[in-house]
């Protein structure tokens, strides 16, 4: 199993205020485009805290892989007054989905990237909450998936991790509940996308288990075309 926490999504609270950004669009896909920024838009992007300029340096390179696949640019602004805002404290990794995050006050986080800057997948971790950042889900949680699923064992093993253990009701949310097909743009079920969780043969009924994914997939790369074209 995978050493690393991977996210939980974050939901807005209903009293949260919005900022706004531009004109948003209110069709509805994969990635919800209602949760799309708007295309050929600046996304600025603070720090809540104060990271070293190394793990900072790391986070940018990270972020900035899905540049060439989006009409988006990323300003990696001074200062804590951004569209998206990351915190670097806590054990934790999550992110708002998308244009989510303009619904949450100025003053506090839409990213949580907790992951160690040398751990080994760090890379990995922080491009797949950015994916969450632009819009993407989980792919293991794609209609067409048929992951067969041991669902205590994921429960147990979700609710017991030792630094960031979840509730049932966030595992369903984001390992179990699958997109609404009437909600969702989405290609073909992708097992090699960033956007899926890793999966132990042991999370699961017979022999069905998934790697860790370091790479944004092609299938990746022809969704995010799709939701941002030049």
């Amino acid at each position: 199993m995978d050493s690393f926490q991977y996210c939980t999504l974050q939901e807005p609270p209903k009293e949260a205020k919005a900022k706004s950004l531009g004109n948003s669009r209110k069709k509805r896909a994969l990635v919800h485009y209602s949760k799309t920024w708007p295309s050929r838009s600046t996304l600025k992007i603070a720090f809540m805290d104060n990271p070293t300029p190394e793990h900072k340096k790391k986070i940018i390179a990270a972020a900035e892989r899905w540049l060439p696949y989006i009409s988006l640019k990323f300003e990696f602004v001074e200062g804590v007054e951004g569209h998206i805002r990351i915190s670097t404290e806590g054990v934790g990794n999550s992110s708002f989905l998308g244009t989510d995050a303009l619904e949450m006050f100025p003053d506090t986080p839409t990213m949580w990237l907790g992951i160690d800057p040398e751990h080994e997948d760090f890379e990995t971790v922080v491009t797949h909450e950015f994916g969450h950042a632009l819009g993407a889900m989980h792919e293991h949680q794609h209609p067409k998936a048929q992951i067969p699923w041991n669902k205590e064992n994921v429960y147990h093993y979700y609710q017991n991790r030792p630094l960031d253990p979840v509730s049932r009701e966030q595992v369903d949310d984001n390992i179990f509940t699958t997109f609404n097909d009437a909600d969702a743009l989405y290609l073909p079920y992708d097992r090699k996308s960033i956007m899926h969780h890793p999966i132990s043969n042991n999370l699961t009924l017979g022999n069905w288990a998934n790697p860790i994914n370091r790479e944004i997939s092609e299938k990746d790369k022809e969704l995010m075309r799709l939701i941002y074209p030049r």
